[in-house]
């Protein structure tokens, strides 16, 4: 029994530090837009480049249309620290500086895809925003 409580141990500790699966949201990239949304590609192919749609409606002329829309921010933050005055003795008169600094950029990704009577791409359009 005790030749089992190492690997055992391992096992679990391993587990325990795996990370988690990717969400279906993470498809969704400019890149794989621009190359898997062609005039021609089907709903399946689709539906595996880019996940579900978050909208999906039907236009005037009957064609059934997709829409994705993704909104992300990215968070930035740099912290510098070191000796102000005093050189290497700074630290017994307490002289030491830091700087902190953060920025906030968003990303829009919004597409729109058309498919005809046989499920294929009619037409599609995309936008790309960061601000």
């Amino acid at each position: 029994m005790k030749k089992y409580i190492l690997p055992i141990c391992a096992i679990i500790f391993m587990t325990g530090c795996s990370n988690r699966p990717q969400s279906a949201t993470s498809k969704l990239t400019f890149g794989a837009v621009q190359s898997s949304v062609v005039k021609g590609a089907n709903q399946t192919d689709i539906t595996r480049s880019l996940g579900s749609p978050n909208i999906i409606s039907k236009d005037k002329q009957g064609n059934e249309t997709w829409t994705y829309d993704r909104i992300s921010r990215e968070n930035e933050s740099k912290d510098m620290a070191g000796l102000g005055f005093g050189g290497l003795f700074g630290w017994m008169w307490g002289g030491t500086a830091s700087k902190s600094s953060s920025s906030t950029s968003s990303k829009s990704l919004t597409v729109i895809i058309t498919f005809d009577d046989n499920k294929d791409v009619l037409d599609f359009a995309y936008q790309s925003l960061k601000y």
